[in-house]
């Protein structure tokens, strides 16, 4: 075997780290990895389009979305999708149609043709559920109630992912009349559901028995198997005429059913991430400045147009099932941007001739331009609500009025209050509601504040003395009666809610008792200097818990595991 060249081997390195360089800065500002991969692409491609072969890595690419999509649906979880609350999967579902529709018609008034305005209506319609689901997870929302809305929405679209693919690759240059083109989206439709229906029955008999085999004889041949899995269902699919990318997808789905595939995933991600990469990689190749700059205004007009739709149809979803305005409009932001899987279906339709490539560039660039955007307008988008309010208090009072007494104001409220000494909890979620029960049990008389409808109607039920509002605002606050109040109890997770709530309540009520969560000690030392009389840090107090039976097992004496959990306590936590 010769030794590989100089210049090839230097040529690689180049490759790998113009992408690393950017995705590292852009890291570094919390804006998603993706961007700074296909920003480094098109460095290569613009500055250095000679030192790679654009069909050696344009094969890379392709098995780079290969794995990316079998994995994606290794991971969607239908029996959580199943269990999730009807409006999420109805809203969804409005939200995909009803983006199709108006982006498809906005689309139009670009010189787009009806087919191209279709697909990219089709295209740009699901949000990106790689970058919203990190952004969730390290804001830790998983498991709040706007996370799981939005996450659940984000599992949608996943699985709404196979009839988009399946139109894209049903279309072709080659016929774009109406009626015919019509009758092949849905012949393929029908025969790739058909046929993904019997693969489905028989996966689900033959691949759990077939990996649990292979898994029994040693781990080494389960992790070769994956890869062996992963090419035959590719030669399956193109065998019975379904596009690879479904086929690999369901097979994911799958093999997702399986014992083994939490060891399947971990086995598969460190080649997957590496080739979606030089997936992401390629497509900035093939993105040139001198193309775009030209196109850069009207680019930038679509794009905001797209987003602006994108978050007014989650936003006017949301509040006809009676979300709360801040609800609706945290959800609104979650899922204003674009899916990166949109960077899959425009290259199936750039690959089909279906649309140009100037197009291909048009659109690919407004992707970029909401991925970007994306963490910066999540990480304020409570500043932005309040700044929104602000602004319809001040030029906008109509607007202000329907939000507030239409819109946030409860439209069924408890009997008027008469209230002495009581308790008042601001949030009535996971938290709030073990509070509630306790107080219930005591007889302690108390009030709970929430803005989702659906928690509010489901404590009413539960005999709960509960209203339908936002706790920041002062005139729920007013309503009550928190200067007739005790103590306030802040379950509320967000920061900026504690510290209005804490602001509107001293102004009322200065000798009010306040217990407050928090989430690290920057948070405890802010609410204590705003005049929060105890602060809880839930990871703390369970820690204690623990170390507690730890202590306790180990047959310590227990004035000596007093005295050490009160060293421990001196470090931080409650206080």
């Amino acid at each position: 075997m010769s030794d590989i060249s100089l210049s090839v081997l230097f040529n690689f390195f180049f490759f790998i780290l113009i992408p690393f360089v950017f995705a590292y800065i852009f890291q570094k500002f919390k804006i998603s990895l993706v961007v700074g991969y296909i920003l480094g692409g098109l460095v290569l491609g613009n500055i250095f389009p000679d030192i790679f072969s654009n069909e050696a890595i344009g094969n890379f690419a392709y098995f780079g979305i290969i794995l990316l999509l079998f994995t994606v649906g290794l991971e969607i979880n239908f029996s959580h999708l199943i269990n999730l609350k009807r409006y999420i999967v109805i809203g969804g579902a409005f939200q995909l149609l009803l983006s199709v529709i108006f982006i498809s018609i906005f689309s139009l008034f670009f010189n787009f043709s009806f087919i191209e305005s279709f697909l990219i209506g089709i295209a740009l319609s699901s949000s990106s559920t790689t970058l919203v689901a990190k952004i969730i997870q390290d804001r830790g929302e998983e498991h709040s109630f706007i996370g799981e809305i939005a996450l659940g929405i984000l599992m949608l679209q996943n699985i709404a992912f196979i009839p988009f693919m399946i139109i894209f690759s049903s279309i072709t240059a080659k016929d774009l009349s109406f009626f015919p083109l019509t009758f092949n989206i849905i012949k393929s439709i029908i025969e790739s559901t058909a046929l993904i229906a019997i693969l489905w029955y028989l996966g689900r008999k033959v691949i759990p028995q077939t990996f649990d085999r292979v898994a029994r004889v040693s781990r080494e041949l389960l992790n070769l198997f994956i890869i062996v899995f992963i090419f035959f269902v590719a030669y399956l699919s193109l065998l019975l005429k379904i596009p690879i990318l479904i086929g690999v997808f369901i097979a994911g789905i799958l093999v997702g059913q399986t014992l083994e595939h939490f060891h399947i995933f971990t086995q598969v991600r460190p080649l997957r991430d590496l080739l979606a990469v030089i997936f992401f990689v390629f497509i900035g190749t093939n993105v040139k400045l001198s193309m775009i700059l030209n196109l850069l205004p009207q680019i930038i007009l679509f794009t905001l147009m797209v987003v602006f739709l994108k978050a007014i149809i989650v936003l006017l979803i949301f509040l006809f099932f009676r979300f709360h305005s801040k609800s609706a409009f945290n959800l609104a932001l979650y899922l204003f941007q674009i899916d990166e899987d949109a960077f899959i279906l425009l290259s199936v339709a750039y690959a089909n001739k279906i649309i140009s490539y100037s197009s291909y560039l048009f659109l690919v660039t407004s992707v970029l331009i909401t991925l970007v955007f994306t963490p910066i307008l999540i990480e304020n988008k409570e500043k932005m609500y309040i700044l929104l309010r602000s602004f319809f208090r001040k030029f906008l009072p109509v607007v202000e009025k329907f939000i507030r007494y239409r819109i946030d104001r409860d439209l069924s409220p408890i009997d008027e209050l008469s209230i002495r000494n009581h308790i008042i909890i601001c949030g009535y979620g996971r938290v709030g509601r073990l509070i509630g029960r306790a107080l219930l049990l005591a007889n302690i008389p108390f009030v709970a504040i929430d803005y989702n409808f659906q928690t509010v109607e489901k404590a009413r039920k539960e005999g709960v003395n509960i209203i339908y509002g936002d706790p920041t605002d002062q005139d729920i606050l007013d309503y009550a009666e928190i200067e007739n109040a005790r103590i306030l109890i802040l379950s509320i997770p967000n920061r900026l809610y504690q510290e209005s709530i804490v602001l509107a309540a001293k102004k009322i009520n200065p000798s009010i008792f306040i217990i407050s969560r928090v989430h690290n000690q920057k948070d405890r030392r802010r609410m204590k200097d705003l005049g929060v009389n105890v602060t809880i840090l839930p990871e703390f107090e369970a820690s204690l818990i623990v170390i507690k039976k730890i202590y306790l097992w180990q047959n310590l004496p227990k004035e000596e595991i007093i005295n050490k959990i009160k060293m421990i306590q001196m470090g931080g936590g409650s206080a």
